[in-house]
């Protein structure tokens, strides 16, 4: 009698435990289809080590730092892949960014394309 109670509980604990399996496996897979945007990636992958979207780090949050610059992406695509060229350029914004940060030089990002720098500047903006 004993024994049979042991089998009962032991394959209801067993079957319990694969609904759960599956169900964690199909969670899994939703979140393996969520993917990153491009932007995402690119910020992820060049900005983060010193920015955030919302919180001062080494230099400056990002998010809101088109409307930071007067929309102007040309501008700030500028800055993003040469900030010391642009500052030496006298642009006010850049020249401004460079005096609120102690004169701190972001890392020139010529590599990135302007679809890239559009395709941070629309995840910054989310």
């Amino acid at each position: 009698m004993i024994f049979r109670s042991l089998i009962t509980i032991g394959l209801v604990i067993l079957f319990a435990s694969c609904g759960s399996e599956e169900e964690a496996a199909s969670s899994t897979e939703t979140g393996a289809k969520v993917e990153m945007s491009h932007g995402q990636k690119l910020f992820n992958d060049y900005c983060l080590q010193c920015h955030s979207l919302v919180a001062n780090k080494v230099g400056p949050s990002l998010r809101g730092a088109l409307e930071r610059w007067d929309n102007d992406t040309s501008r700030i695509a500028a800055f993003i892949k040469n900030a010391k060229e642009t500052i030496d350029s006298g642009d006010p914004r850049a020249v401004q960014v460079a005096e609120e940060w102690n004169n701190t030089l972001m890392t020139p990002m010529p590599h990135l394309t302007d679809e890239d720098i559009a395709a941070l500047l629309e995840y910054m903006a989310k």
